[in-house]
């Protein structure tokens, strides 16, 4: 894993994130409705990566160079969506999905990188094969005005890139009272629980958590170690569905929407693990047919 930028001169990320509105209505069994009704109503831009001026930011990171390696990179293929502006920079929705070239295609790898934050690698998704076509939805920091990248790697070898330019009015450096520590390592999942063969269903969750950096003060003056989500897992009867590793430019209560199409039926077993090494487990049954 690569080790991450904690160079603090360009700004810094959250340490602690009170918890929204949103957020507060965690435990109502109504919140996913209504946070996901929200996020559908908001302002988007939609990018495609068909822009030569901007395709050219992602070359000048050594980071994501590095995802990159020798591979001949295709600029279209991607489609991103972030908000055009971001008020608030410590949680900017994002989403990713597959068109053109990429539609249909087995993507192995999906990296996600903000070149401007401490940070700048924002989280890293490996497949498995009953993730069928990449549809893919989560939440960001940004800690300043800066081009969001997205890297895909697909099963037979080409890399797919998509860049988009986001406005941050305020930075996610901004660093807010502590949340509630109670309702930590919380889960919840929403998932097509049953399908028609051939058919492809729905995963969303949300943990919560205060992804604290370890670069911020907190409302004492002081700073606070390092404590975030680092890994994801769901599997389905131990058949992988998508591996995650999170890094500190992740939002607060890390939430994942991924597509999934399962062959069959089965348990699915959702597993986040906080770098202290707690666990989170959440297990749901899957009907196929």
């Amino acid at each position: 894993m690569h080790t991450p930028d904690t160079n603090t001169s360009r700004g810094c990320l959250l340490a602690n994130t009170k918890a929204s509105p949103v957020q507060q209505r965690f435990s109502s069994p109504f919140s996913f409705t209504r946070f996901f009704s929200a996020a559908a109503i908001a302002s988007v831009l939609t990018f495609s990566a068909c822009d030569p001026s901007l395709a050219a930011t992602w070359s000048q990171h050594e980071v994501i160079r590095q995802s990159v390696g020798s591979s001949q990179v295709i600029e279209k293929g991607l489609k991103l969506s972030l908000p055009l502006v971001a008020e608030d920079g410590s949680s900017v929705p994002f989403s990713v999905v597959a068109e053109g070239a990429l539609k249909g295609a087995a993507v192995e790898r999906l990296e996600l990188f903000a070149p401007g934050n401490p940070t700048p690698q924002i989280a890293r998704f490996e497949f498995g094969q009953e993730v069928a076509e990449l549809n893919l939805a989560t939440r960001i920091r940004l800690s300043e005005s800066q081009t969001v990248v997205a890297v895909a790697h697909t099963s037979d070898g080409r890399v797919f890139i998509a860049e988009q330019p986001v406005r941050v009015t305020t930075s996610g450096c901004i660093a807010p009272a502590q949340a509630d520590a109670s309702a930590e390592m919380k889960a919840r999942v929403r998932a097509t629980g049953k399908l028609a063969q051939g058919a492809s269903g729905e995963i969303l969750t949300m943990i919560s958590h205060p992804m604290t950096t370890g670069l911020a003060k907190n409302a004492q003056g002081e700073t606070p170690p390092q404590r975030i989500i680092q890994r994801f897992e769901a599997t389905l009867d131990d058949r992988p569905l998508i591996k995650a590793t999170y890094f500190r430019s992740m939002a607060a209560n890390p939430y994942l929407k991924f597509a999934f199409k399962p062959g069959k039926s089965g348990e699915l077993r959702l597993e986040w693990t906080e770098d202290t090494g707690k666990i989170t487990q959440v297990r749901e049954a899957i009907k196929v047919g």
